[in-house]
């Protein structure tokens, strides 16, 4: 135990102060940075943690002693009028705290402190979690805007060819009118995904405290790789998760407060020592005194078995939030394995399967031998694939990122 206490030691908040400059292009890691650096719920947990080594700093501080100056036997009547008579009595006392309950408090503190930390590890993992996640559909946005524009340019190439066609007498005129429904419904969706888009990007700066958009474009790739990897092998890693690992501080914390509640049982001692004159007789004498409570009727005995049930409480709770995290991470890995297999099918059958056919209809159309409906229905198929694939692929990246952050390491390691 400390004679004294101390000053807890003041740390720089991490990060870094002011807003972020304004970038032309944001890669993931970039962006996760940006989050790190200025996302003020992740300052405000580490001020927390100051707070409480503040707290623990002050845990250790003994009571502070007392003076008492009292005047008695004056203002009466007779021979006790004035302060003729008046006994005069100046008292330091000290409260002398038994049954540990300083090392009790501090230890507590020092619990406190511990389960802070966790709250900062937790704050700091959702907010990696936030980032990586809206950069992804920040990302798959501008992935389907290409697919969209793609369509838009295929729609007036055909309208271009249907157009040719009706000149030359070999079609109806109605076939233009069917095409540019297309293409208008095409611009439509590629002005609408831009919309969402800004909408993605806004939400991605304000993780770094940006009320507006301050990056032009995400620059990276969806589903480079599409491995799943078992659920026995990342079950492994969840230890180390802050919603799993804060459980046994927390357990900690609530055995310290079991140890204050039972220290309190322990009655405190206050001893005091002092002077007295008498100023009838013009004479002094020494004063002592002694002070104990008589715990008759409370001995803290509620609170105590308070603090013991929470420690019970606490075991369970840790169960459930371990149960609750491995809920999480195979509901995610489930997911990742719907995206995975989607990804690899759309890529190796779907679309090319979906390519083909569009040349052939665009051929049969040339020779006369399909109609319209039919380039127009495998047109559709072609880009409707793209944007399966797309979406898939961001399906595939948010998991990625949940199992990553719940399991605290990145899938491509291991």
């Amino acid at each position: 135990m400390p004679r004294t206490g101390w000053v807890a030691e003041a740390h720089p908040i991490p990060g870094a102060p002011g807003k972020p400059a304004k970038a032309g292009t944001l890669t993931l890691s970039a962006a996760v940075q940006r989050a790190l650096d200025y996302n003020p719920s992740l300052k405000a947990a580490f001020v927390e943690i100051e707070a409480r080594h503040g707290e623990e700093a002050e845990a250790a501080v003994k009571p502070n002693p007392e003076l008492l100056a009292t005047v008695e036997n004056f203002g009466g009547t007779k021979d006790r009028s004035g302060f003729q008579s008046a006994e005069e009595t100046l008292e330091i006392s000290q409260l002398i705290e038994l049954g540990d309950k300083r090392l009790a408090r501090l230890t507590l503190a020092h619990q406190e402190a511990a389960v802070a930390g966790w709250d900062y590890e937790a704050a700091r993992t959702q907010v990696v979690t936030n980032a990586a996640q809206a950069f992804v559909l920040v990302l798959a946005s501008q992935k389907r805007i290409d697919v969209l524009r793609k369509a838009v340019t295929i729609a007036e190439s055909t309208a271009a060819g249907v157009g040719a066609r009706v000149e030359a007498g070999k079609v109806s005129p109605i076939e233009i009118d069917r095409v540019k429904v297309g293409t208008a419904r095409a611009v439509a969706a590629v002005k609408a995904e831009q919309a969402k888009l800004e909408a993605a990007k806004l939400k991605l700066a304000s993780l770094w405290g940006i009320s507006g958009n301050d990056f032009n474009q995400a620059q990276g790739r969806l589903a480079s790789k599409t491995t799943v990897p078992t659920a026995t092998r990342l079950k492994s890693f969840l230890d180390g998760n802050p919603s799993v690992a804060r459980w046994s501080d927390e357990i900690g914390r609530r055995t310290a407060q079991l140890h204050v509640e039972r220290s309190k049982s322990v009655a405190d001692v206050k001893v005091g020592a002092g002077v007295r004159r008498y100023n009838d007789t013009d004479a002094s004498a020494l004063v002592a005194s002694v002070s104990l409570p008589l715990q008759f009727f409370d001995r803290n005995t509620g609170n105590i078995q308070a603090a013991e049930r929470r420690i019970v409480k606490a075991e369970f709770d840790a169960s459930a939030a371990r149960g609750d995290v491995s809920a999480t991470l195979f509901e995610a890995l489930g997911a990742l394995s719907v995206a995975a297999t989607q990804v690899r099918s759309l890529e190796s059958d779907v679309i090319p399967a979906a390519e083909r056919a569009f040349a052939a209809t665009q051929i049969g159309y040339a020779e006369g031998k399909l109609d319209l409906l039919n380039v127009l229905d495998t047109q559709k198929s072609v880009f409707e694939a793209r944007l399966d694939l797309v979406n898939a692929q961001a399906d595939y990246e948010l998991a990625k990122v949940q199992i990553e952050a719940l399991i605290g390491r990145s899938l491509d390691k291991i």
